[in-house]
């Protein structure tokens, strides 16, 4: 990827997350990424946001949520050019991101957790401005695909079936990866008519060698930074990394 520019974007629309969690993972990238790139922030509020983020204004599509990620792959898209890095608000850095920059290809997607195939799109790496089909067919079919598909990543793993995809001992989910519920045999025995809360003093740790906990759903890192939340535990890397 030698020569090209890299930029890390982040989408924040509406009111879910606060401008903090932009300039958390700002930090996090920084201190994390040793190559030279510029952080962006796709957003309708640019508030609070830190002065050395370069902000791209959300344009009117009529979209919520999720949805907004798509405009990552507009073209043009906000006259940049080079390698994209885009990163979900809620996830908390933990090591080195520079496994994302020397990946080979050219498009690159999570996993995700479930057990059948399908991507997590809070991390991607792709070259701005060659995956413009993703936005197009969305925009051709836009009530159709609305109705028919429960987020971004099922129309992105519908446009790009054959992506790459990460390491998955470098990016963990918080949820799958952490051993992070307590007491998961007796709830999931329950079907949650009796729900067994986490003991204070319950603690996940991080599993070697990740870089990336992503938090899908509930709970968030702030919900479990400092102890554990119902039945979740409390994960002490966040506070350390989550800053």
């Amino acid at each position: 990827m030698s020569g090209k520019k890299i930029h890390v974007i982040s989408v924040k629309w509406g009111t879910k997350y606060p401008p903090k969690y932009v300039n958390r993972l700002r930090s996090m990238v920084k201190r994390n990424l040793t190559n030279p790139h510029t952080f962006c922030c796709l957003t309708d509020d640019a508030e609070g946001l830190h002065p050395e983020i370069k902000v791209l204004e959300l344009e009117k599509e009529g979209l919520q949520g999720w949805w907004n990620k798509l405009l990552l792959f507009k073209n043009p898209f906000y006259s940049l050019e080079g390698t994209a890095l885009y990163f979900d608000l809620d996830v908390v850095i933990t090591g080195s991101l520079d496994f994302i920059v020397e990946q080979p290809d050219p498009f690159c997607i999570i996993r995700g957790w479930s057990r059948n195939k399908m991507w997590n799109s809070s991390v991607m790496k792709f070259e701005l401005n060659q995956y413009a089909h993703i936005w197009e067919s969305f925009l051709e079919q836009k009530e159709k695909v609305l109705e028919s598909y429960a987020g971004d990543q099922e129309w992105i793993f519908k446009c790009m079936p054959d992506a790459a995809t990460f390491p998955a001992d470098k990016i963990v989910s918080y949820k799958k990866s952490c051993n992070s519920k307590a007491f998961r045999h007796l709830n999931k025995l329950f079907l949650g008519k009796l729900e067994f809360k986490a003991p204070r003093k319950a603690k996940t740790n991080l599993p070697p060698g990740a870089s990336i906990v992503v938090f899908h759903g509930k709970p968030d890192p702030e919900d479990v930074k400092h102890g554990p939340c119902g039945v979740w535990k409390h994960a002490p890397f966040i506070a350390k990394n989550w800053i």
